[in-house]
């Protein structure tokens, strides 16, 4: 995915929610997909061009592993990309967005990790969301499309 294209199918200034795939694949740099996300984040993000949310269950999900590897270096690493990146910040999963989610959740099946990123989204008002997951077209559609949607396995070279 190259910068071009990412500034063609993302408008400046548009508020972008990324899946927690798109910080995975950012933080790990050895997927298929790290390319993509490293445009997004790096290219998109950090200068400020787009501003990004995270959903709360992004956070649980990019932490798992540094904890389960038992590597406080790593945690550390992951929390202040979390808590100190430019342009990104953490959107909680209070009352109205895990109402949000289970309205996504019952329409279209969706995981509950899944429909709470989808649910950041809509409640925050974004007009983008990056993922990577190919399920989630038909159940933006089956939403009536709130937001536009990037995955990032449609860009790869």
């Amino acid at each position: 995915m190259s910068r071009e294209t990412l500034e063609r199918d993302i408008a400046s200034g548009a508020l972008l929610v990324l899946d927690s795939s798109v910080v995975l694949a950012y933080l790990g740099g050895g997927e298929p997909a790290s390319p993509a996300a490293i445009n997004v984040v790096d290219g998109l993000v950090r200068p400020g061009r787009n501003r990004a949310v995270l959903s709360a269950v992004t956070v649980t999900e990019t932490l798992v592993r540094p904890f389960r590897a038992g590597s406080s270096a790593l945690v550390s690493a992951v929390d202040d990309f979390l808590l100190h990146f430019p342009n990104l910040s953490v959107l909680p999963a209070d009352y109205e967005v895990a109402r949000e989610a289970a309205r996504v959740r019952g329409l279209t099946r969706l995981r509950t990790p899944d429909a709470l990123v989808i649910a950041t989204a809509v409640v925050s008002g974004a007009a983008m969301v990056v993922g990577n997951d190919e399920r989630w077209r038909s159940a933006v559609e089956t939403l009536g499309r709130p937001f536009g949607l990037s995955l990032l396995g449609d860009h790869l070279d």
